[in-house]
């Protein structure tokens, strides 16, 4: 699957989605080497709010909004904007989504878009009662004494071994754990997420020798290298790979990486295992 390329992202015979959209912008990011929101923000001039909301898909990013996150991941900025442009056509009944502006302010919604007054009064009344729930609970845990750090929590969200990084909510929180430079032109990651308590192993060649080589990585519990939770994947032509998902088995566990290249039918093992 070529990732820059929008008209391959979805079904065709599904219909499209903002959320669909989203997540296949974060499939993109991916396949780039998942820049960070900072990195975006710096060279397509975007804040940071929006470019949250548009990988959250809590919205249809602006075309501008678009063409900024695609061209920093190498994208086919003129394909996206298509796909944007018809997604921002469909009718009310299948999206239901304001439109987010570059400067988070919300677009103006159309008048078959907007919600009654009785809706919006239904929806005040929850939101009070939701607030009053939330802080009621926020309470209690101040009560209790909870004071455990980001880390070594549970998860916050569901996730399971041998699930796509870039099809799950762990992405939303993503950051590298560890990282080191390999035979000068490889780099071996792990990728992290607190919020999901899971990881996943990522290399990167920088030979610029992808072409029908191949690039193999793989991860897994330090305690049980070669057990039912190894995530590993073997991609032929590209410049990184990354493995599917792997839940810490429990708190402090560590998770280690490994992998290896070839270079005209010449494997290079990338050494010892990189853990955290």
């Amino acid at each position: 699957m070529n990732d820059s390329d929008p008209s391959s992202q979805a079904d065709e015979s599904a219909q499209d989605s903002v959320e669909q959209f989203a997540a296949d912008l974060k499939k993109l990011r991916l396949g780039a080497g998942h820049p960070t929101v900072a990195r975006i923000q710096s060279e397509a001039g975007i804040s940071r709010t929006v470019l949250t909301a548009a990988f959250a898909g809590r919205a249809l990013p602006s075309p501008r909004t678009v063409a900024g996150i695609v061209k920093v991941c190498g994208g086919d900025v003129h394909g996206w904007l298509d796909r944007r442009e018809a997604l921002a056509h469909l009718s009310a009944d299948l999206i239901n989504e304001v439109e987010l502006a570059d400067d988070d302010t919300p677009l103006e919604v159309p008048a078959s878009r907007a919600i009654s007054r009785r809706s919006a009064a239904l929806l005040a009344v929850g939101t009070f009662l939701m607030g009053a729930i939330i802080s009621a609970v926020a309470t209690s845990f101040v009560i209790v004494g909870w004071n455990m750090s980001q880390r070594n929590a549970g998860p916050q969200t569901v996730a399971f071994s041998g699930q796509d990084p870039a099809n799950s909510p762990c992405l939303d929180d993503a950051s590298v754990a560890t990282s080191e430079t390999r035979e000068t032109d490889y780099l071996l990651e792990i990728i992290w997420s607190d919020k999901c308590q899971a990881g996943w192993g990522r290399i990167t060649r920088y030979d610029d020798l992808s072409y029908g080589n191949t690039v193999n990585v793989a991860i897994y519990p330090a305690s049980a290298a070669a057990g039912d939770d190894r995530q590993e994947a073997t991609v032929v032509g590209v410049q990184g790979a990354y493995t599917a998902l792997i839940v810490r088995p429990k708190s402090g566990a560590l998770l280690c990486v490994e992998g290896s290249v070839t270079v005209e039918g010449r494997t290079i093992d990338l050494g010892e295992p990189l853990c955290t």
